[in-house]
């Protein structure tokens, strides 16, 4: 792809700069190349620390900081708040609601909930006093996103990470929080047929891309074993989601990444240097 001036960037959404740079530092270079704008995330202060050193030099790599409900404690409290008074951070998140599996954090059950509860809550609240976007990390929870619905719309954005859902959900919290932009990354390559209903369905704007590098690799046709084309994601898979995101959508590449270029700059053009 071309990238003169005139040429949409690629849009990463959502990524894990430290964690990504641990399995393949050289994405760091290909970020580069490519003219990527981003939004890595981090879930203390040491992955914030280390995500400033390993992007330093990318004009427009913005951080956001969240308390990850799959380890749904305050700990990290204090220092994203922190972050967020001194204008260190771009948004909020990833945070949200996780009861996919069995550990005791994410089985849901009465108790699990309320933990889950008090840790989004303390961060939709700071997202609110310091007028930032939220980014949502959303498992088997659908029906706490839209009781918290009234909320998040009155928010600067609202990005669900790598929605998931059916289009009929989609759609009618788009209709509540007119501030959403729901987020797609490499499950549409990977056949999640939900989501891919979701993301052919949505208005333009309200759409993102990301990769969630280095999670949600790269997979291979189920009519191949599904089986993964490599232990991680990164920067280079964005290309396939835009395509893949254009075919769903009947449009042209070029068309469908500049709608993706221009949300993102609403959202978080605040925070690109």
């Amino acid at each position: 792809m071309d990238h003169s001036d005139d040429t949409p960037k690629p849009i990463d959404a959502h990524f894990h700069a430290d964690d990504l740079y641990a399995v393949a530092p050289v994405f760091v270079d290909e970020y580069r190349e490519l003219g990527v704008l981003g939004l890595a995330s981090v879930h203390d202060d040491a992955g914030f620390e280390a995500t400033r050193r390993i992007m330093a030099g990318s004009r427009a790599a913005p951080v956001s900081f969240g308390l990850h409900p799959q380890l749904p404690v305050m700990d990290g409290a204090d220092a994203l708040a922190a972050r967020a008074a001194a204008g260190d951070i771009a948004a909020v998140g990833e945070c949200g609601f996780d009861f996919y599996g069995d550990s005791p954090a994410t089985t849901r059950t009465p108790e699990s909930e309320a933990v889950q509860r008090a840790v989004f809550e303390y961060q939709l609240e700071l997202a609110e006093q310091r007028g930032l976007p939220i980014v949502l990390h959303l498992r088997r929870a659908d029906d706490l996103l839209f009781e918290y619905a009234g909320r998040l719309a009155r928010l600067r954005a609202v990005i669900l990470h790598s929605w998931p859902g059916p289009a009929n959900e989609a759609l009618d919290f788009l209709k509540r929080c007119p501030s959403a932009l729901f987020s797609f990354g490499l499950p549409l390559c990977n056949g999640n047929k939900k989501a891919a209903a979701s993301a052919a369905a949505l208005p333009a704007s309200a759409l993102l891309t990301e990769t969630d590098a280095p999670y949600q690799p790269p997979r291979a046709p189920a009519s191949e074993g599904g089986r993964p084309l490599r232990a991680w994601s990164t920067t280079g898979d964005l290309a396939g989601v835009v395509a893949r995101l254009a075919t769903l959508r009947g449009k042209d590449e070029r068309s469908v990444a500049a709608a993706v270029e221009a949300n993102f700059r609403e959202a978080f053009g605040h925070a690109l240097r």
